[in-house]
């Protein structure tokens, strides 16, 4: 399926009339057919093949799609990219959870450099051009592609999160390591700039997707740690995105030497923290003592309700204890269905492993 969008006034209509329903939600207006539903448990780092969606601690995975290949023409979305990894799901697993990183950074589409201003960074793979994330023009595109992706997909029960895509080295983790900080610095970066750039676009996504879980990747910024912080305190606060937009680390290891200082904001933050194991189980060294189950050991001391380790770790049956623990303590301290809508709780009650259910449904939100 293919779908044309052009025409940027219908985004402006959309994105008013769904910050609407937003303020209803928080005024105590009817929320029961707009309301939010957020993912706990253990998904695939990538969908792949499908066949991590047969293990049975598997809730979900995540399907990823670079932006210059989603709208490769400006106005243009080639959501085959989506329903093919979706349907790769489905051949080995019914109707299970999904979650979205759409990458942005160095895979943003070729007609907006055309646009916007950039800047270059080095590499591994040569230099890169990363569109400006502190630009208007670069936060309007960034808005469109929020409200193409909303339109497409936001009523859809099994999208669980949406990653925030970022203008960074990877395009969705929070980061330009092993970028000179005066590189940055000479591009125009600012932590004002940055903590501002961020929190607009993020604050687009949640607005277009207003019963939608969104998550922003954090690392530290200019080897600092309180951009980061100011960012996920100040989503997590503004009543109104009702406490939707969390904090993602895509690096947890069980280590407390890397990023130390950050490791601190996120055992501080009071909102949803969403996590990705930072290798597989085989690269001992890049996890504590060598011990890949030290990651879900720091995973729930920092109170996270959602980890993507590796396909790898599904389909080869590498932990399977450790996933099944994981699951049925994340079910067990975090209610899946925060302030869901009726459809949500059909299909939630329908599709999640019966022993899983009975951990949760007698909790008092969205009782069934």
């Amino acid at each position: 399926m293919r779908f044309k969008y052009i025409n940027k006034y219908l985004i402006t209509l959309l994105t008013s009339s769904l910050l609407t329903m937003t303020v209803f939600a928080q005024t105590g207006a009817s929320t029961s057919d707009k309301a939010i539903t957020k993912p706990i448990g253990a998904y695939s780092s990538v969908v792949g093949e499908g066949a991590a969606m047969a293990h049975p601690q598997a809730l979900g995975g995540l399907i990823r799609v670079k932006w210059n290949e989603l709208e490769s023409v400006k106005g243009e979305f080639d959501w085959d990219l989506v329903y093919r990894q979706i349907e790769r799901m489905d051949l080995y697993s019914e109707n299970k959870f999904w979650s979205l990183a759409i990458i942005a950074g160095k895979e943003s589409p070729e007609w907006l450099y055309d646009e916007v201003p950039s800047f270059e960074i080095p590499s591994q793979q040569g230099n890169l051009r990363i569109p400006k994330f502190w630009n208007q023009d670069v936060q309007m595109h960034l808005a469109d592609l929020a409200g193409a992706l909303a339109i497409e997909f936001g009523d859809d029960p099994r999208l669980m999160l949406v990653y925030l895509p970022q203008m960074t080295s990877n395009g969705v983790e929070g980061h330009f390591n092993g970028v000179p900080y005066d590189t940055l610095e000479a591009a125009g970066l600012t932590p004002e700039r940055w903590i501002d750039a961020v929190i607009e676009a993020a604050t687009s996504f949640a607005v277009a997707l207003p019963d939608k879980a969104i998550a922003v990747e954090v690392h530290t910024i200019l080897g600092e740690s309180d951009i980061p912080e100011a960012i996920i305190n100040e989503l997590w606060e503004d009543p109104q995105l009702n406490q939707r937009v969390g904090a993602a680390m895509w690096w947890i290891s069980g280590k407390e030497d890397y990023q130390a200082d950050l490791v601190d904001v996120l055992r501080e933050f009071p909102g949803d923290i969403y996590g990705q194991v930072i290798g597989r189980s085989d690269q001992l060294d890049r996890f504590e003592g060598e011990d890949y189950a030290s990651v879900f050991e720091q995973a729930k001391e920092l109170g996270m309700r959602y980890i993507e380790p590796w396909e790898y770790e599904f389909r080869n049956n590498t932990h399977d204890e450790l996933l099944e623990d994981f699951n049925l303590w994340a079910l067990s301290n975090f209610d899946p269905e925060e302030n869901c809508t009726r459809r949500q709780q059909r299909h939630l009650k329908k599709h999640m492993p019966n022993r899983f259910f009975k951990k949760w449904r007698h909790r008092k939100n969205c009782l069934l």
